[in-house]
């Protein structure tokens, strides 16, 4: 039986085809290939992801000439179109969709795979032969043997799954296309000002952004309260011991006690004490990681986005190294042939001994999450490679390698123990609590040391009397609610059901990309057009921006992946909930409207430092002030030195694409700052660092390329900051 196999990707298509048999190679178009495996007259075709997409029909493109409530009224305001590269693609579906007998969908084993696979790609075969046979292809991994057993275990198109991807993407066009043309129309005079396009609204990240606000509002509202803290440093044995008063803390209003108690004490040299206890605390091994946990890991132990984690993770797993990496689970079957991963890993020269241990104690059980999604099997590395090897290709996939093997490994170690030693000690009566936490076994901590806290050393305090080096009365104050990070925007997206794990580090880049927040050192700050749209969309939108909207909407589509509903049940019913909130919208922006006119523009184009157009580095002409980047509409882009003397005043920036100054990085050539460039290519997004100032230097030296930190030799960008080369 002549059989067509649909995979998503070019790599992930040559993997499939390699495993079942002698290939050969069918150039189709520039861009695509075709793999042919003559003796079982099998052919695998790759796409490139969706292949189409939703957009506004013709009747509907207009901005100004349509009316944005119908495109959630009309059913025929959008539809699905080819991508502007389809059509090869296109093409040979049909070619070979004619010729073949059975089709089997080997896109990604996920919903969005799912939804690439039927509803992208199966319909263009179905049009040439609508009696093809079609099943699909579950992949958990492009390991040879994963692929030969799941092709001679094939299932049943999981029907329900694409229907909730079809739904969740028609979905989010419906609400983004309506809301963000009528935001964007109310609020033109505001966005021509600032010299903006338009402001994106979407359900789930306009409710991030909501989020992101109440945070922020929280932190700038915040009053510091004063409290008063007595604090002692003890000796033993040349180790120093902090102990804090019984009372601690003192508030405000009993600072004279406070006083009282440290002018009392504060010239003693030694310490009773009157009770010395020790306990153990077990540490048990973490558990699996699915997605989430994967990608709460990275982002606070290696400091990357959410999206690049993802981005490493997903190359990772299409170069055969780690298993799929978009998963709810993280319980393992039974069955998962966990001694066979371990024995790669025995010889392994930064595992191996640890690993040998687990081999010779014959302990193959992993530890449990909480969930078995009957997806795939929590994130697992594959292959042992030693962190040198050729097939890591970055430093930071070696970094992302070596976290998920030790995270794996750790699953099978033992129990650590703590040894905590709780002291009581009295100054002339006054009391003071002071404790040590040793770290007594290592455990499954020898191979995830990240995983460690700081711990004191191992003390045996067998004496009567402590010294005391010093006696501190401080003031202190109350702090604010820190800013979220990418570990924890994260953690609140799952909290609050927003997104599902693949699309949540989009969504949190969308934001960025769009400039209504910004990544400051590790955290993320909301930008005054964040502010000022959530602002004021609160008084006229609020059950819109409130989560509970979004979490609904995954309700439903969950439903449908369920079976429970039908596809085109929850369109209908989502269009009915999001029609009542956007007539509420409109019968309500003649506020936003009124606000509009007597705004103050300025604040949005603030020249000060922390402004997203400013550079942190001063303008290395003159030296003595910042530069401001400049985009006007349908102009050159450059930026200006804000010193008004500055002789020569200009560096021009590359004129595509959409320029991130990263305040916190540095050309170590110049010492000016590195910029982030986003473009987009085909429907296809790119990003590319580069200095401006290498970048105006090379023009006027002729000399190609100079400027983009990909070509040069001495250094290179890691987490978004230039560093020096490893020597090869």
């Amino acid at each position: 039986m002549v059989t067509l196999i649909i995979a998503e990707k070019k790599k992930a298509a040559q993997a499939i085809a390699e495993s079942l048999g002698s290939i050969k190679t069918i150039k189709e178009a520039k861009s695509l290939e075709i793999y042919h495996i003559p003796q079982k007259d099998i052919y695998v075709l790759p796409l490139r992801g969706h292949i189409l997409e939703h957009r506004n029909s013709e009747q509907y493109k207009s901005w100004t000439k349509s009316v944005p409530r119908e495109i959630i009224t009309n059913p025929r305001a959008i539809d699905k179109q080819p991508k502007p590269y389809a059509s090869p693609y296109i093409k040979a579906l049909k070619k070979y969709g004619k010729k073949c007998q059975k089709c089997i969908i080997g896109t990604d084993a996920d919903i969005e795979g799912c939804n690439i696979g039927i509803f992208d790609a199966l319909p263009f075969i179905k049009q040439v032969n609508h009696t093809i046979n079609v099943s699909q292809l579950w992949l958990s991994s492009l390991q040879k043997q994963e692929i030969i057993t799941k092709f001679n275990n094939q299932i049943q198109p999981k029907w329900s799954w694409a229907d909730s991807g079809e739904a969740r993407a028609l979905i989010d066009a419906i609400i983004g296309f309506s809301a963000t043309r009528e935001v964007t129309n109310t609020l033109k005079p505001l966005l021509t000002k600032i010299s903006r396009k338009f402001v994106s609204i979407g359900r789930v990240q306009t409710s991030l952004l909501y989020l992101l606000y109440l945070r922020d509002k929280e932190i700038k509202n915040f009053t510091p309260v004063p409290y008063f803290t007595i604090d002692g440093f003890f000796s033993y044995q040349q180790h120093q011991l902090k102990g804090y008063h019984i009372a601690n803390p003192f508030k405000q209003n009993e600072f004279q006690r406070a006083q009282s108690i440290y002018e009392k004490i504060k010239h003693e040299n030694f310490a009773n004490i009157i009770d010395n206890s020790k306990q153990s605390n077990i540490l048990y091994p973490p558990t699996p990681l699915n997605t989430s946990k994967a990608l709460m890991l990275l982002t606070k132990i290696l400091h990357i986005s959410a999206n690049t984690a993802l981005k490493v993770m997903n190359d990772l797993y299409l170069n055969k190294i780690i298993s799929y990496p978009r998963t709810e689970s993280d319980v393992y079957k039974s069955n998962f042939n966990h001694q066979g991963i371990l024995q790669k890993f025995n010889a392994h020269s930064s595992y191996g001994g640890y690993v040998s241990h687990i081999i010779k104690k014959g302990f193959f059980q992993p530890t449990k999450g909480k969930k078995d999604a009957e997806d795939h099997p929590p994130i697992t590395p594959l292959e042992s490679l030693e962190l040198t090897s050729t097939k890591l290709k970055n430093n930071l996939q070696v970094q992302v390698y070596n976290l998920l093997s030790r995270h794996y490994l750790a699953l099978f170690g033992e129990n650590a123990v703590e040894s905590k030693i709780k002291l009581k000690l009295s100054v002339k009566e006054e009391i003071f609590n002071s404790s040590l936490v040793s770290l007594v076994y290592e455990g499954f901590l020898q191979i995830a040391p990240f995983l460690k806290k700081t711990y004191d050393p191992l003390l045996r305090i067998t004496a009567e009397t402590l010294g005391i080096d010093k006696i501190e009365l401080n003031r202190k104050e109350t702090k604010p609610p820190a800013y979220y990070t990418d570990t924890s925007l994260l953690r609140l997206m799952e909290k609050n059901n927003l997104g599902t794990k693949s699309t949540r580090p989009v969504i949190i880049q969308t934001l960025e990309q769009r400039g209504l927040i910004e990544k400051q050192k590790r955290h993320y700050d909301i930008t005054k057009l964040g502010i000022f749209l959530i602002e004021n969309l609160i008084k006229v939108w609020l059950p819109f921006l409130k989560p509970k909207f979004t979490q609904m909407i995954e309700v439903l589509l969950n439903e449908i992946k369920e079976k429970k509903k039908s596809k085109d049940v929850v369109i209908k019913e989502m269009r009915e909930i999001f029609l009542k909130l956007f007539d509420k919208f409109l019968a309500n922006k003649k506020i936003l409207e009124a606000k509009i006119t007597s705004l103050d523009t300025t604040k949005f184009q603030s020249t000060n430092s922390n402004s997203t157009n400013i550079t942190s580095a001063d303008c290395p002409h003159c030296h003595q002030a910042k530069m401001k980047l400049i985009t006007p509409p349908s102009k050159k882009k450059f930026l200006v030195c804000l010193n008004e003397q500055c002789q020569t005043k200009y560096l021009n920036v590359p004129n595509k694409g959409r320029l991130y100054i990263l305040k916190n990085s540095f050309c170590s050539k110049c010492g000016f700052n590195v910029f982030k460039v986003y473009i987009s290519k085909k429907n296809k997004s790119f990003t590319y660092y580069m200095c401006p100032n290498c970048w105006n230097k090379g023009y006027k030296e002729n000399i190609s390329r100079k400027g983009f930190c990909s070509q040069c030799k001495e250094y290179e960008i890691q987490k978004n900051k230039c560093v020096k080369k490893n020597p090869q």
